[in-house]
């Protein structure tokens, strides 16, 4: 090899690795921005899923507080904000559990209101039975009483 050739070589792997190290944090902004941009909108879809389970319209302050936050957290990555966006996302994170524990219990307590009328009901009817029964069991004794009475009686 010729001196020539070895300084190209050596300006050419010199040029090289400065263009790596100075491309290597854009890449990886580039590749956070990514993420972060997808778990905003899988966020998002998940709002949508939500809605859904929540047929009692028992959380509809708390998802409309969620999609703001979403709404902030797509801002502040349009900023380049990184950090910010992830405490957004936290927060996005722990709204939602929020929301589907309240969407469990609103279910289980509108469950819970439908058994105690059914049992209201079941004891409404049995009190309705002991009353006709003890009103049969009257009735029983008059006739039986006027059984006797017609039987002693002469005629």
């Amino acid at each position: 090899m010729t001196a020539r050739s070895g300084r190209l070589l050596r300006i050419l792997v010199a040029a090289a690795m400065c263009a790596a190290f100075a491309a290597g944090p854009r890449a990886v902004l580039a590749g956070e921005e990514d993420d972060l941009q997808r778990e905003i909108d899988n966020q998002r879809v998940s709002v949508a899923d939500l809605e859904r389970l929540d047929e009692l319209k028992a959380t509809g302050d708390e998802i409309t507080q969620l999609r703001s936050w979403l709404d902030e957290a797509w801002s502040l990555r349009s900023k380049h904000e990184y950090d910010q966006v992830r405490e957004v996302l936290e927060r996005t994170r722990k709204q939602a559990d929020l929301i589907r524990a309240k969407i469990t219990a609103s279910k289980l307590r509108a469950q819970a209101a439908t058994r105690e009328n059914a049992l209201a009901d079941v004891r409404a009817k049995i009190a309705r039975n002991k009353k006709a029964l003890a009103d049969t069991m009257k009735k029983k004794k008059v006739l039986e009483s006027e059984k006797v009475s017609d039987k002693g009686s002469p005629q």
